[in-house]
């Protein structure tokens, strides 16, 4: 009796058997991953390098501007982007006055962005203008999304943000800064000046800052 060769489809199916056991029985394999890393803790400065006076200008300046202000106030983002840039090339970028900034928050989310301004360290007047100018874009919705994302250009991580917003010592500072700038020298509004021992409350024009730091310097 004639031997019949292997049917070509029974030969196909042994071949596929044996490339299966030769691949571990047909289960897909990957290539393991490695972890990701945590993300490097940030270390904020020290409570009194936070909470200690913001300066614009020469420290040597013959007069002096203490402003108090918050950070949702438009009329402390008028002041800040329409008349501060004439007072610094003026009076502080010429060395006759400087400008003393305090936080004076209306409500929590001024006092957030106030506490992410003095997380900035040397950039602080970059981030305030920052947060000034932008002041539309912060305000609504996810509040630490939107600080995150309008200081980024000053070099500030997400990860600064939230763990400056987690310092509730930093917090407390302000808000007793804030406390003494009321009891110790009546301010109840922003923003307010005091200029020459008096107090003015309002974002006035530049002539009228002009007038007053005249006299001083003079």
């Amino acid at each position: 009796m004639r031997h019949r060769g292997s049917h070509p489809i029974h030969a196909l199916v042994l071949l596929l058997a044996a490339l299966l056991c030769a691949c571990g029985g047909g289960k897909a394999t990957s290539t393991p991953t490695a972890p990701t890393p945590a993300p490097t803790p940030v270390q904020l400065p020290t409570l009194d390098v936070l909470l200690s006076e913001k300066v614009l200008g020469s420290a040597a300046a013959k007069a002096m501007m203490i402003e108090y202000s918050s950070l949702t106030c438009p009329h402390c983002a008028d002041f800040h982007t329409t008349t501060l840039p004439q007072l610094r090339t003026a009076y502080l970028d010429a060395g006759t006055v400087k400008l003393v900034y305090r936080d004076f928050p209306l409500d929590n989310t001024a006092l957030s962005a106030a506490m992410v301004a003095r997380c900035s360290g040397d950039r602080f007047f970059t981030v305030l203008d920052l947060l000034y100018r932008g002041q539309g874009s912060w305000m609504s919705g996810d509040l630490t999304a939107g600080l995150q994302r309008v200081v980024a250009p000053a070099g500030m991580t997400a990860s600064e943000v939230v763990t400056c917003l987690a310092s509730s010592e930093l917090r407390a500072g302000i808000l007793a800064m804030r406390t003494a700038a009321q009891t110790q020298s009546g301010i109840r509004a922003t923003p307010s000046f005091i200029i020459g021992g008096q107090t003015y409350e309002g974002a006035m024009p530049f002539s009228y800052f002009d007038a007053l730091l005249k006299a001083l310097v003079q």
